[in-house]
């Protein structure tokens, strides 16, 4: 078998463990077939088109054990959230991290972490973010995600789902983090 038939069956294997398990943390009513295709080389380490999971293998060989990059592609890929902008890249991103984290597989190079003022910024700093309002209030995480699969996002919806808007919400927790 080649390296890239063996890249795309583990990382196949990988969909058929976790699947059910992203759809449940993010609130998924299905789970759609993917495609996994392996790429020389890419925009970064993998990405996703619709329910198409890209994976470049030179980042896979050179860093085999990241199932936790795969994971967060495959939840872009169940979500499937149509509105991919300004207003919800930060929060699809986070999600995706957010999910990795949840599942086990943050690495040392994705670790959720605080860095002060960047809780909506995306990718390790808002899924830190989000599990501290999960912590706070609990089923948020996935009421957020629902309202990006529904294509009904906005940032109103913290409110619906905190009591609080969003900027309290990034205050509060910025608040909550411990001083340097």
């Amino acid at each position: 078998m080649t390296r890239s038939a063996t890249l795309r069956t583990w990382a196949e294997g990988l969909y058929q463990r976790y699947a059910s398990d992203i759809a449940a943390l993010i609130g998924a009513d299905e789970i759609p077939p993917i495609t996994v295709h392996v790429e020389r080389d890419g925009p970064g380490a993998a990405w996703t088109d619709g329910t198409g999971v890209y994976l470049s293998k030179r980042w896979f060989t050179q860093h085999p054990d990241d199932t936790g990059g795969v994971i967060h592609e495959f939840t872009h890929a169940i979500m499937r959230a149509p509105t991919y902008d300004g207003t919800t890249i930060w929060l699809i991103e986070g999600l995706a991290d957010y999910v990795r984290d949840e599942l086990g597989y943050d690495a040392p190079w994705t670790k959720a972490h605080h860095d002060p003022g960047k809780a909506t910024a995306g990718y390790q700093t808002t899924a830190h973010f989000l599990q501290y309002v999960e912590r706070e209030h609990p089923g948020t995480v996935k009421r957020l995600a629902q309202a990006l699969m529904a294509d009904t996002y906005s940032p109103d919806a913290f409110r619906r789902c905190t009591g609080q808007p969003l900027a309290v919400c990034v205050s509060e927790y910025e608040a909550d983090q411990p001083t340097a």
